[in-house]
């Protein structure tokens, strides 16, 4: 092409004048007069070095090399208005990707929750999920690597803007074959000495923290028998027969067959809570979208 450039409306009427094989027809359904798409056409062939249309004053038909360019014209109008659209709705906040770093506690119902109403609500925006503990979220959140973070109540001030977008109670889960399965009547003084799975102070401190303050309060001593740190894997070793546990109650919604949930009377303020952060830099239009959209749709009640 020696540097010779096209524009896209000379493509436009390439393509018209190509299906129509009609300079009139090609003309009227542009909405524009002949003369300025003759003009176009020779733009284009100039443009791109060879004859395209063999034309007289009887006939229009394709040489071979406009055979084949047809289709690559077609595919880069398709392109360009594809790019035209993604730039309007990365504008809006409704294109783009972005990291969304949470807690593991949060992939049974928070997470699912939330990628199924980008997806309905924001279909041209990726969510990329990154499963990580608090602290790991709080430092991707300051190095960029997450642009919105949701994460238990850090222990220490993390310099970011945070606030609280889910909340749920807890219940106890126990062996089928335990008799706290089907006592009358189960509180939570019954834990007492019961054999107990808790989480661990490391890797699961804010749940530690949350359910130990609970016991301390009450005066319960649970024998606690293992302490982990992701709730499912608390729920298998119940499944297993190997004690009972406190857990946030939307873990429970992954069913295993020996086990069983019970609710028993706990204060309101026993609870798992959920926190929202965005990154440090200023948020742009599609951090802000997605983020008004996660608070909207845990505002929501549970389908």
């Amino acid at each position: 092409m020696d540097g010779k450039l096209f524009e896209l409306n000379h493509l436009r009427s390439f393509v018209a004048v190509a299906k129509e094989l009609n300079f009139r027809r090609a003309a009227a359904r542009l909405n524009m007069t002949q003369p300025p798409l003759s003009r176009h056409i020779s733009l284009l062939e100039h443009a791109v070095g060879v004859r395209l249309l063999d034309r007289n004053n009887r006939s229009v038909r394709l040489t071979a090399a406009g055979r084949r360019f047809l289709g690559d014209a077609v595919d880069i109008l398709k392109r360009a208005e594809s790019a035209a659209l993604f730039a309007r709705q990365s504008a809006r906040g409704e294109s783009g990707s972005l990291v969304l770093g949470f807690v593991p506690s949060a992939c049974i119902e928070v997470i699912p929750r939330i990628l199924g109403r980008v997806e309905r609500d924001l279909p041209g925006v990726q969510l990329i999920p990154g499963e990580m503990m608090t602290f790991e979220i709080i430092e991707a959140l300051h190095s960029g690597g997450v642009e919105i973070g949701l994460f238990r109540l850090p222990q220490r001030q993390t310099g970011l803007d945070i606030h609280k977008v889910w909340s749920e109670g807890f219940v106890l889960v126990v062996p089928r074959d335990h008799p706290f399965a089907t006592k009358p009547d189960l509180c939570a003084e019954d834990l007492n000495d019961a054999p107990f799975i808790g989480f661990s102070t490391e890797r699961g401190g804010f749940l530690f923290d949350v359910v130990q303050g609970f016991f301390s309060a009450r005066g319960i001593s649970p024998a606690t028998r293992y302490s982990v740190s992701q709730s499912h894997t608390i729920m298998s070793l119940v499944n297993e027969g190997l004690g009972v546990a406190l857990v946030p109650a939307s873990i429970t919604k992954t069913k295993m067959a020996d086990t069983v949930v019970r609710n028993i009377e706990l204060p309101r303020d026993l609870c798992s809570d959920l926190y929202m952060g965005l990154g440090l830099k200023e948020p742009d239009r599609l951090v802000r979208e997605v983020s008004e959209l996660i608070i909207d749709e845990l505002s929501l009640p549970a389908r």
